[in-house]
């Protein structure tokens, strides 16, 4: 608190009038930014602009790749970094997390990715090589790794020198045609990436 009071040149009791420790101001920072990344109007519109399930697909997966790299620094690192201190301190995690206002933007993101898959099973356009809910629990632990990845290396420096560098669009594309494949494509669809 200390360290806010000198940098933000606000009285301690300016500071304790509106926050009583540090988690409220963390949860604080979080809800604004919470509040900033709804985009499920931008959601909605590939879901209307696109003409398949296969397209709607790898529309979605571009959108998050362009939105993990324009978000970065204020969305992954917070994320990243409340991941780390509810690891480290349980007893903490209830109190923060209780007061988060849950944006439903990324949960609204993978259930239209899901639908798509549905509806491109019933359609016929996909014959999947794993069941449904193991190709969501990879597609949901791979978007965590890249985001957990790419986080570690532009924000904090880690993975640099002469390892690969992870670019989120790349990674994003990757994965798309990772699930395309697993949900085995029927021949003759669209695949590009645009």
């Amino acid at each position: 608190m200390r360290d806010i009071i000198k940098a933000s040149g606000v009285s301690q009791g300016g500071i304790y009038r509106y926050y009583s420790d540090l988690d409220e101001i963390l949860v604080d920072v979080i809800n604004q930014v919470n509040a900033k990344a709804d985009y499920k109007h931008v959601i909605d519109e590939i879901i209307i602009t696109s003409n398949s399930p296969t397209k709607t697909i790898i529309n979605l997966f571009t959108f998050l790749g362009e939105y993990i790299m324009e978000n970065l620094s204020t969305v992954g690192k917070i994320q990243f970094e409340l991941t780390i201190l509810c690891a480290n301190h349980p007893d903490r995690q209830k109190k923060i997390l209780s007061n988060i206002a849950e944006n439903e933007s990324g949960q609204y993101l993978m259930q239209q990715i899901l639908h798509s898959i549905h509806e491109g099973i019933s359609l016929g356009c996909f014959q999947p090589e794993i069941s449904i809910e193991n190709l969501s629990t990879f597609m949901m632990t791979s978007i965590d790794g890249i985001v957990r990845d790419v986080v570690l290396q532009k924000c904090y420096g880690v993975f640099s020198n002469d390892q690969v560098q992870f670019d989120e669009i790349r990674l994003m594309k990757t994965l798309c045609k990772s699930v395309l494949l697993l949900l085995g494509t029927k021949e003759g669809e669209d695949t590009s990436w645009e």
